[in-house]
């Protein structure tokens, strides 16, 4: 008998203005550098707001408090074949005023991310380029450039 399980993840797309640019907050997992730049996120625990997850997520894997949540940006369903699972993910964008330019994070959770080295730029946005992300991570950058160049 197969066991389909069912997660809720969320997504964090994190920018700041600096020198008149808007940027976004991305990451690369060292040792997983082919998977391409992400975003911070994760897995909603039981009893957790999406909101509390989010930045729960947002303080273990970038180690930032002093994000504001802006908009919800909607959701995306799809079935995670490697672990049998049907994943809903709730995108966000959040902003923050200051935040180092480049900064590297070790992970420390009870999760199985524990352990896990991220290092963070930030990637100038522009109107006409959306950037890639890993996995499903993107999916709601569609909707994070209309609220902010539109």
């Amino acid at each position: 008998m197969t066991v389909n399980n069912n997660f809720t993840k969320v997504t964090a797309y994190i920018t700041r203005i600096k020198e008149g640019e808007i940027q976004l907050l991305t990451m690369v997992e060292e040792g997983m550098e082919a998977y391409g730049h992400q975003v911070p996120g994760g897995t909603l625990e039981l009893g957790e707001e999406l909101e509390e997850c989010l930045l729960r997520e947002v303080y273990e894997e970038a180690e930032l408090t002093e994000v504001k949540i802006n908009t919800y940006l909607g959701e995306h369903k799809y079935f995670l074949a490697k672990k049998n699972a049907d994943i809903t993910r709730h995108y966000f964008h959040l902003t923050i005023e200051d935040c180092e330019d480049r900064f590297t994070v070790v992970v420390r959770s009870q999760d199985e991310d524990n352990g896990w080295i991220y290092h963070y730029r930030w990637l100038n946005l522009d109107n006409t380029t959306i950037p890639k992300l890993g996995g499903h991570l993107g999916l709601g950058l569609e909707k994070l450039y209309k609220s902010i160049f539109n």
